[in-house]
């Protein structure tokens, strides 16, 4: 199931196309087209559909309420299959074979809850801690200076850092008043990007409606997040590479995968492995700190 955003254009979505095409499942599936927030414009549904019509693809629409989360189990709760394998917006295929590869690992004997192509141990609640200067754990080992750190993460994001006395408040508000319900590092989590779970499974998960920014990072990396209720069931997720190798929470940062060195163990990309890709060494090397704090292995970067 892949997400269509009516906000992102006709771009990403044929990305994505392009991708699938060239890159063969290596399993029977059905291809579901999930579109969020068009409307009653169901006129313009009709490029994507003759797009995938090869493919003789499903759909369903979600309003354009909350993020990927918010979508993905909406359209859970209506289709009928044994399993959802879930593809953000951005989600780029990269390696033949790949959902084959996904299904075996979440067929094999641990029976993980979740296999997926990316997870993080980034935690906003250390990280928030880190800037205001109260702690942050690894974090305060890990990254070059608080300064670079802030300076490097809004570079990534395209926007202007605040001052630094208005970057510690928003800190110092933004922990008290989320930090009870955030992990802190490792906040070990499965990424929305790409993964394949039962149905049934996740829709037995406490998610609640998941509507804002802040509700979808409890849901994604807080003490009651997906992949800790997983965990909670002793069904801990598994990040699967192109080699089809396996690896539970614990061995996350040894994959050459998402932040880790060129990514060139990555099974699909997205817009978050993109950044990296194009980002310079001292970008690199914070995001790769921010996602596995010493264990970081980044790569060289660009010029």
């Amino acid at each position: 199931m892949h997400l269509v955003r009516h906000a992102n254009g006709p771009a990403p979505f044929e990305a994505f196309m392009a991708s699938y095409e060239r890159c063969p499942a290596g399993l029977e599936h059905d291809l579901v087209l999930l579109f969020k927030g068009f409307g009653t414009a169901t006129d313009e549904l009709a490029p994507y559909l003759e797009r995938a019509a090869a493919w003789g693809p499903g759909r369903v629409e979600v309003p354009d309420e909350g993020f990927d989360l918010t979508a993905y189990l909406a359209a859970g709760s209506v289709l009928e299959h044994e399993r959802l394998c879930l593809l953000n917006s951005f989600s780029e295929i990269l390696v033949p074979g790949w959902l084959a590869l996904l299904d075996a690992a979440l067929a094999c004997d641990r029976a993980p809850g979740a296999a997926g192509a990316t997870g993080s141990w980034a935690s906003h609640l250390s990280y928030g801690l880190y800037q205001a200067g109260l702690g942050g754990g690894p974090y305060a080992e890990a990254f070059p200076s608080r300064r670079a750190a802030r300076h490097a993460m809004h570079a990534l994001s395209g926007s202007t850092p605040a001052s630094a006395p208005v970057d510690w408040l928003y800190n110092v508000v933004m922990t008290a008043r989320h930090g009870a319900r955030m992990s802190p590092f490792p906040a070990v989590h499965l990424r929305t990007n790409a993964f394949l779970v039962d149905r049934a499974l996740l829709r037995s998960l406490r998610t609640g409606a998941a509507r804002t920014k802040w509700a979808t990072y409890h849901l994604e990396s807080g003490r009651r997040s997906i992949t800790s209720q997983l965990v909670a069931r002793g069904r801990p997720p598994v990040v699967v590479d192109r080699r089809g190798v396996a690896r539970l929470p614990p061995d996350w940062h040894a994959a050459d995968v998402l932040w880790q060195a060129e990514q060139q163990d990555l099974l699909v990309a997205d817009n978050q492995t993109r950044s990296y890709q194009r980002a310079d060494a001292l970008q690199r090397a914070v995001l790769s700190a921010h996602a596995w704090g010493t264990r970081a292995r980044p790569g060289g970067g660009g010029p």
